[in-house]
């Protein structure tokens, strides 16, 4: 009969422990399971910056690809006129060689006056063409330079962008993975403290019996 407090004591810890097993570390298991919808989101993204980053660059190089092609026609375009401006350059060259010897002085003075006011106009042309051509290739170069800037700044910016959303990625690919380890571990946990539990009422299942029997 002096055992009696001593099981009482047993009994009651037995049914402490069991209560807190049960029902504490379930629910505070539930709230450490891994989310995977934030890594799929993430990826998502990726995805969506690739799509943007490359029709951004399209649309880029498509202008750039215009933009050297009319510099290359306006290129040969100048070539062409200033091929022609030098054979008329040469022309106007022999017409002010041309022999007027037996000429009346009125019709040698008329050839002069006109051969000097066409070949001032000429020159005047042939300056304003030059100019033109030069400052429009001058201008185009400049826009293709503009371009291939934009460019190296847009790969620059994707770069960085997709680099950042790859580090992110994996930091929430290791943050599931540690998450999923631990709840691994913490299942393994609540089952060996289950069986524990377990163990405790069987303890004190069989210490009751021999209690009772022991009173018989």
């Amino acid at each position: 009969m002096k055992r009696t407090p001593v099981i009482i004591l047993l009994l009651i810890a037995a049914v402490m422990l069991c209560t807190a097993v049960l029902f504490d570390k379930c629910s505070t298991a539930k709230k450490h399971k891994p989310d995977k919808e934030q890594n799929i989101k993430t990826e998502k993204q990726i995805l969506e910056v690739d799509k943007n980053y490359q029709q951004s660059n399209d649309l880029i190089k498509l202008h750039s690809d215009s933009l050297q092609k009319e510099l290359n026609q306006t290129k040969q375009k100048l070539q062409v006129v200033k091929a022609r401006l030098q054979q008329a350059e040469i022309k106007i060259v022999m017409l002010a060689k041309k022999d007027t010897t037996g000429k009346s002085v009125v019709i040698q003075l008329n050839d002069c006056d006109s051969l000097k006011d066409e070949t001032v106009l000429f020159a005047s042309l042939v300056d304003s063409t030059r100019i033109l051509y030069e400052n429009n290739i001058c201008q185009l170069e400049d826009l293709v330079a503009t371009k291939d800037s934009q460019i190296v700044i847009c790969a620059s910016s994707y770069t960085q962008m997709k680099n950042l959303l790859e580090d992110n990625l994996q930091r929430e690919r290791n943050l599931t993975t540690d998450l999923q380890t631990a709840y691994k571990q913490q299942r393994k946990k609540i089952i060996q403290n289950k069986l524990l539990a377990a163990g405790f009422l069987v303890l004190s299942g069989f210490t009751t019996t021999l209690f009772i029997n022991s009173n018989k």
